[in-house]
């Protein structure tokens, strides 16, 4: 842990022995700064997973702690045929000025997971453009890492289906 605040990694979907799940003083003890933890996972199912802080997610995660990880099925029959496919990371933060709101190191200083943010993000872009030919079908991963936000997503002129969710196919 090279941060400057106790943390634990917690990982959404994966299949792993619970003594590695992340939670505080539930499946482990919170790694101090400084010291260290080995996770050890296995990635037996294919899917977009993602991973976050559970300790101060208002300021560990809101500064960029946690990720993505994408396991292709062993087989290709497992989905259906897309053209291609593309995952968003969809995030929001809150900027004051010319620079991302202070946080209190010692305790949250708005809400207890985080705070809504004033500037929306995709994959960490203000202004993330994709192109997608007309009849090309595209499998999107959408991951919102917003600690508080929950999104309502649409392209405008497209149809969408939902195929699967948090914790399963």
């Amino acid at each position: 842990n090279n941060l400057d605040t106790e943390t634990t990694i917690h990982w959404h979907g994966i299949r792993l022995d619970n003594k590695f799940d992340g939670v505080p003083d539930l499946t482990q003890e919170a790694v101090k700064p400084g010291d260290s933890f080995m996770y050890e996972l296995i990635f037996p199912d294919p899917g977009l997973y993602w991973y976050h802080p559970h300790l101060r997610e208002d300021y560990q995660q809101e500064l960029g702690l946690y990720g993505m990880i994408f396991v292709n099925p062993v087989n290709g029959d497992q989905f259906n045929e897309v053209n291609r496919e593309e995952i968003f990371v969809i995030d929001d933060i809150l900027i004051e000025g010319e620079d991302v709101l202070d946080f209190d190191k010692e305790s949250t200083n708005l809400a207890l997971m985080g705070r809504f943010g004033n500037i929306m993000l995709v994959n960490g872009e203000t202004d993330y453009k994709l192109n997608v030919k007309k009849g090309e079908v595209v499998r999107f991963y959408f991951a919102n890492v917003a600690n508080t936000r929950t999104f309502n997503l649409m392209i405008p002129g497209s149809r969408m289906k939902l195929v699967g969710s948090d914790g399963g196919l």
